[in-house]
Protein backbone atom coordinates (compact mmCIF):
# COMPACT_ATOMS: atom_id res chain seq x y z
CA UNK A 1 0.00 0.00 0.00
CA UNK A 2 1.16 3.52 -0.76
CA UNK A 3 2.60 4.97 2.49
CA UNK A 4 0.80 8.25 1.85
CA UNK A 5 -2.65 6.63 1.97
CA UNK A 6 -4.49 5.00 4.82
CA UNK A 7 -7.62 2.89 4.60
CA UNK A 8 -10.18 4.73 6.73
CA UNK A 9 -12.77 2.42 8.24
CA UNK A 10 -16.01 3.33 10.02
CA UNK A 11 -16.16 6.64 8.19
CA UNK A 12 -18.53 8.37 5.81
CA UNK A 13 -15.72 8.37 3.25
CA UNK A 14 -13.28 5.49 2.97
CA UNK A 15 -10.37 5.20 0.58
CA UNK A 16 -7.43 2.95 -0.12
CA UNK A 17 -4.61 2.85 -2.61
CA UNK A 18 -5.29 1.01 -5.83
CA UNK A 19 -2.70 -1.31 -7.29
CA UNK A 20 -2.50 1.34 -9.99
CA UNK A 21 -0.30 4.06 -8.45
CA UNK A 22 -2.29 7.09 -9.67
CA UNK A 23 -5.64 5.86 -8.32
CA UNK A 24 -7.48 5.58 -5.04
CA UNK A 25 -10.53 3.38 -4.55
CA UNK A 26 -13.19 5.26 -2.58
CA UNK A 27 -16.57 4.53 -1.09
CA UNK A 28 -19.21 6.77 0.49
CA UNK A 29 -21.93 5.61 2.87
CA UNK A 30 -25.13 7.14 1.51
CA UNK A 31 -26.89 6.77 4.86
CA UNK A 32 -24.30 9.11 6.33
CA UNK A 33 -24.08 11.43 3.34
CA UNK A 34 -27.84 11.66 2.74
CA UNK A 35 -29.55 11.09 6.09
CA UNK A 36 -33.02 12.35 5.15
CA UNK A 37 -35.55 10.64 2.92
CA UNK A 38 -35.90 13.71 0.72
CA UNK A 39 -32.15 13.97 0.08
CA UNK A 40 -31.89 10.30 -0.81
CA UNK A 41 -34.87 10.51 -3.18
CA UNK A 42 -33.35 13.51 -4.97
CA UNK A 43 -30.04 11.68 -5.31
CA UNK A 44 -31.75 8.57 -6.65
CA UNK A 45 -33.59 10.63 -9.27
CA UNK A 46 -30.35 12.30 -10.40
CA UNK A 47 -27.87 9.44 -10.20
CA UNK A 48 -29.03 7.53 -13.28
CA UNK A 49 -28.93 10.69 -15.38
CA UNK A 50 -25.45 11.50 -14.06
CA UNK A 51 -24.09 8.01 -14.60
CA UNK A 52 -25.63 7.65 -18.05
CA UNK A 53 -24.47 11.07 -19.23
CA UNK A 54 -21.02 9.72 -20.09
CA UNK A 55 -19.61 6.24 -20.67
CA UNK A 56 -16.63 7.09 -18.46
CA UNK A 57 -18.99 7.74 -15.53
CA UNK A 58 -20.32 4.21 -15.88
CA UNK A 59 -16.76 2.87 -15.70
CA UNK A 60 -15.94 4.99 -12.64
CA UNK A 61 -19.02 4.67 -10.38
CA UNK A 62 -21.01 1.80 -8.91
CA UNK A 63 -23.92 2.05 -6.48
CA UNK A 64 -24.36 -1.07 -4.40
CA UNK A 65 -26.39 -1.70 -1.22
CA UNK A 66 -26.39 1.90 -0.05
CA UNK A 67 -22.73 2.54 -0.77
CA UNK A 68 -21.34 4.57 -3.66
CA UNK A 69 -18.08 3.12 -4.96
CA UNK A 70 -15.77 5.03 -7.32
CA UNK A 71 -12.17 5.55 -8.39
CA UNK A 72 -10.37 8.84 -8.04
CA UNK A 73 -6.92 10.31 -8.74
CA UNK A 74 -3.94 10.83 -6.45
CA UNK A 75 -0.32 10.69 -7.52
CA UNK A 76 2.24 11.03 -4.74
CA UNK A 77 5.69 9.62 -5.53
CA UNK A 78 7.14 7.38 -2.85
CA UNK A 79 10.67 8.19 -4.01
CA UNK A 80 12.43 11.17 -2.49
CA UNK A 81 15.41 13.31 -3.36
CA UNK A 82 16.92 16.64 -2.30
CA UNK A 83 14.42 18.79 -4.20
CA UNK A 84 11.71 20.57 -2.17
CA UNK A 85 8.25 19.03 -2.54
CA UNK A 86 5.50 20.86 -4.41
CA UNK A 87 1.91 19.60 -4.07
CA UNK A 88 -0.60 20.72 -6.70
CA UNK A 89 -4.20 20.47 -5.44
CA UNK A 90 -7.03 20.55 -7.98
CA UNK A 91 -10.82 20.64 -7.65
CA UNK A 92 -12.05 17.20 -8.69
CA UNK A 93 -11.01 14.70 -11.38
CA UNK A 94 -12.49 14.36 -14.84
CA UNK A 95 -13.84 10.86 -15.35
CA UNK A 96 -12.08 10.50 -18.71
CA UNK A 97 -8.74 11.20 -16.96
CA UNK A 98 -9.51 8.61 -14.30
CA UNK A 99 -10.25 6.10 -17.01
CA UNK A 100 -7.13 7.15 -18.92
CA UNK A 101 -4.95 6.60 -15.88
CA UNK A 102 -3.33 10.03 -15.61
CA UNK A 103 -4.19 13.53 -14.43
CA UNK A 104 -5.19 15.80 -17.30
CA UNK A 105 -5.31 12.99 -19.80
CA UNK A 106 -5.67 13.87 -23.45
CA UNK A 107 -9.05 15.16 -24.47
CA UNK A 108 -11.49 12.84 -26.15
CA UNK A 109 -10.40 14.18 -29.53
CA UNK A 110 -6.88 12.90 -28.73
CA UNK A 111 -5.29 16.34 -28.44
CA UNK A 112 -2.98 17.10 -25.54
CA UNK A 113 -4.50 18.76 -22.51
CA UNK A 114 -3.23 22.34 -22.27
CA UNK A 115 -2.26 21.79 -18.64
CA UNK A 116 1.02 20.07 -19.53
CA UNK A 117 2.38 22.41 -22.21
CA UNK A 118 0.68 25.76 -21.77
CA UNK A 119 0.52 25.79 -17.98
CA UNK A 120 3.23 23.71 -16.29
CA UNK A 121 5.90 23.77 -18.98
CA UNK A 122 5.56 27.46 -19.81
CA UNK A 123 5.45 28.34 -16.11
CA UNK A 124 8.88 26.70 -15.75
CA UNK A 125 7.52 24.19 -13.24
CA UNK A 126 7.61 20.85 -15.06
CA UNK A 127 8.36 19.82 -18.62
CA UNK A 128 6.57 16.58 -19.41
CA UNK A 129 5.46 17.58 -22.89
CA UNK A 130 6.03 14.45 -24.96
CA UNK A 131 6.77 13.84 -28.61
CA UNK A 132 3.95 14.14 -31.11
CA UNK A 133 2.58 10.96 -32.59
CA UNK A 134 2.19 9.10 -29.31
CA UNK A 135 -1.19 7.67 -28.42
CA UNK A 136 -3.07 8.90 -25.37
CA UNK A 137 -2.25 5.64 -23.58
CA UNK A 138 1.45 5.99 -24.38
CA UNK A 139 1.55 9.58 -23.14
CA UNK A 140 -0.23 8.70 -19.91
CA UNK A 141 2.07 5.74 -19.26
CA UNK A 142 5.24 7.74 -19.87
CA UNK A 143 4.10 10.65 -17.71
CA UNK A 144 3.21 8.33 -14.87
CA UNK A 145 6.64 6.68 -15.06
CA UNK A 146 8.42 10.04 -15.02
CA UNK A 147 6.36 11.26 -12.07
CA UNK A 148 6.94 8.13 -10.00
CA UNK A 149 10.66 7.90 -10.77
CA UNK A 150 11.24 11.67 -10.38
CA UNK A 151 12.91 11.56 -13.78
CA UNK A 152 12.29 15.15 -14.81
CA UNK A 153 14.30 18.34 -14.78
CA UNK A 154 12.60 20.76 -12.40
CA UNK A 155 13.39 22.54 -9.12
CA UNK A 156 10.70 20.46 -7.37
CA UNK A 157 9.61 16.97 -6.43
CA UNK A 158 5.98 17.09 -7.52
CA UNK A 159 2.80 15.44 -6.24
CA UNK A 160 -0.76 15.75 -7.55
CA UNK A 161 -4.04 15.39 -5.69
CA UNK A 162 -7.65 16.62 -5.67
CA UNK A 163 -9.67 18.32 -2.95
CA UNK A 164 -12.95 16.65 -3.94
CA UNK A 165 -12.49 12.97 -4.69
CA UNK A 166 -15.71 12.38 -6.67
CA UNK A 167 -15.00 12.57 -10.44
CA UNK A 168 -17.33 14.16 -12.97
CA UNK A 169 -17.62 14.92 -16.66
CA UNK A 170 -15.20 17.39 -18.24
CA UNK A 171 -18.13 19.25 -19.85
CA UNK A 172 -21.89 19.45 -19.90
CA UNK A 173 -24.45 19.81 -17.10
CA UNK A 174 -22.64 17.39 -14.76
CA UNK A 175 -19.15 18.87 -15.16
CA UNK A 176 -16.72 19.87 -12.44
CA UNK A 177 -17.41 20.35 -8.76
CA UNK A 178 -20.70 22.01 -9.70
CA UNK A 179 -21.81 18.71 -11.23
CA UNK A 180 -21.05 16.85 -8.01
CA UNK A 181 -22.92 19.49 -6.00
CA UNK A 182 -25.90 19.04 -8.30
CA UNK A 183 -25.73 15.25 -7.89
CA UNK A 184 -25.57 14.98 -4.10
CA UNK A 185 -26.79 18.43 -3.00
CA UNK A 186 -25.08 21.36 -1.30
CA UNK A 187 -25.78 20.10 2.25
CA UNK A 188 -24.32 16.69 1.47
CA UNK A 189 -21.22 18.29 -0.01
CA UNK A 190 -20.73 20.20 3.25
CA UNK A 191 -21.05 16.95 5.21
CA UNK A 192 -18.46 15.34 2.97
CA UNK A 193 -15.95 18.17 3.12
CA UNK A 194 -14.34 17.44 6.53
CA UNK A 195 -13.48 13.92 5.35
CA UNK A 196 -12.07 15.18 2.06
CA UNK A 197 -10.07 17.86 3.87
CA UNK A 198 -8.61 15.29 6.26
CA UNK A 199 -7.57 13.08 3.33
CA UNK A 200 -5.69 15.99 1.74
CA UNK A 201 -4.10 17.06 5.03
CA UNK A 202 -2.77 13.53 5.53
CA UNK A 203 -1.08 13.75 2.13
CA UNK A 204 0.32 17.18 2.98
CA UNK A 205 1.75 15.99 6.29
CA UNK A 206 3.54 13.09 4.69
CA UNK A 207 4.62 14.68 1.42
CA UNK A 208 5.39 18.30 2.32
CA UNK A 209 6.77 18.12 5.85
CA UNK A 210 9.38 19.23 6.86
CA UNK A 211 9.23 21.80 4.08
CA UNK A 212 7.45 22.48 0.81
CA UNK A 213 4.62 24.37 -0.82
CA UNK A 214 0.97 23.49 -1.49
CA UNK A 215 -0.78 25.18 -4.42
CA UNK A 216 -4.55 25.17 -4.83
CA UNK A 217 -6.27 25.65 -8.19
CA UNK A 218 -9.86 25.75 -6.91
CA UNK A 219 -12.00 27.88 -4.60
CA UNK A 220 -13.06 25.18 -2.13
CA UNK A 221 -9.51 23.86 -1.82
CA UNK A 222 -8.18 27.30 -0.88
CA UNK A 223 -11.00 28.10 1.54
CA UNK A 224 -10.87 24.65 3.12
CA UNK A 225 -7.10 24.58 3.71
CA UNK A 226 -6.20 28.23 4.43
CA UNK A 227 -5.47 29.58 7.90
CA UNK A 228 -8.11 31.71 9.63
CA UNK A 229 -6.34 35.00 8.95
CA UNK A 230 -5.70 34.30 5.26
CA UNK A 231 -8.05 36.00 2.76
CA UNK A 232 -11.18 34.24 1.59
CA UNK A 233 -11.12 33.15 -2.05
CA UNK A 234 -12.17 35.39 -4.87
CA UNK A 235 -11.26 34.99 -8.53
CA UNK A 236 -10.02 38.58 -8.53
CA UNK A 237 -7.57 37.88 -5.70
CA UNK A 238 -6.48 34.65 -7.40
CA UNK A 239 -5.75 36.45 -10.68
CA UNK A 240 -3.85 39.17 -8.80
CA UNK A 241 -1.64 36.65 -6.99
CA UNK A 242 -2.99 37.77 -3.60
CA UNK A 243 -3.95 34.35 -2.23
CA UNK A 244 -0.87 33.65 -0.18
CA UNK A 245 -0.98 32.10 3.27
CA UNK A 246 -0.27 29.03 5.35
CA UNK A 247 -1.99 25.73 5.90
CA UNK A 248 -4.55 25.72 8.71
CA UNK A 249 -2.92 23.96 11.66
CA UNK A 250 0.45 23.71 9.90
CA UNK A 251 1.73 27.30 9.77
CA UNK A 252 5.17 26.27 8.51
CA UNK A 253 3.63 25.00 5.25
CA UNK A 254 3.14 27.72 2.61
CA UNK A 255 -0.24 27.68 0.85
CA UNK A 256 -0.72 29.48 -2.47
CA UNK A 257 -3.96 29.98 -4.38
CA UNK A 258 -3.91 30.43 -8.16
CA UNK A 259 -6.65 30.67 -10.82
CA UNK A 260 -8.31 27.44 -12.02
CA UNK A 261 -6.61 25.39 -14.73
CA UNK A 262 -9.30 26.32 -17.27
CA UNK A 263 -7.82 29.84 -17.14
CA UNK A 264 -4.48 28.64 -18.44
CA UNK A 265 -2.84 32.00 -19.06
CA UNK A 266 -3.66 33.62 -15.68
CA UNK A 267 -2.92 30.37 -13.82
CA UNK A 268 0.49 30.07 -15.50
CA UNK A 269 1.42 33.69 -14.86
CA UNK A 270 0.37 33.71 -11.20
CA UNK A 271 1.88 30.30 -10.43
CA UNK A 272 5.26 31.30 -11.84
CA UNK A 273 5.24 34.68 -10.10
CA UNK A 274 4.25 33.32 -6.69
CA UNK A 275 6.79 30.50 -6.70
CA UNK A 276 9.52 32.92 -7.78
CA UNK A 277 8.55 35.13 -4.85
CA UNK A 278 8.96 32.10 -2.58
CA UNK A 279 12.60 32.06 -3.69
CA UNK A 280 12.56 29.21 -6.22
CA UNK A 281 14.63 29.46 -9.39
CA UNK A 282 12.36 28.29 -12.18
CA UNK A 283 13.15 27.13 -15.68
CA UNK A 284 12.97 29.70 -18.47
CA UNK A 285 9.59 30.27 -20.05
Amino acid sequence: MDPFVKNKRDSLLTYKQSKYPAHLHCSISLSGLLPTKGEREKFNSRYKSFRDSDADNRCTYELKQGTLFYTTEQLIPAKTDDRPPLLLIFGNPATHSVKGGMFFSSKKDGKENRFWKHLLQRAGILDLVLAEGLSTKERNTLRLEHMLELSYDTPFRIGLCVYWSMPSNAGGPWSGVAGIRELIGARALKRLEPYERQRVIEVIKRFLIPGGVAVTFQKDAWNGLRSVNDPEYSIELAKAGKLRGTLNGLPHIALLGVPPTRLVGPARKVLRHMLAEEGYRLQKE
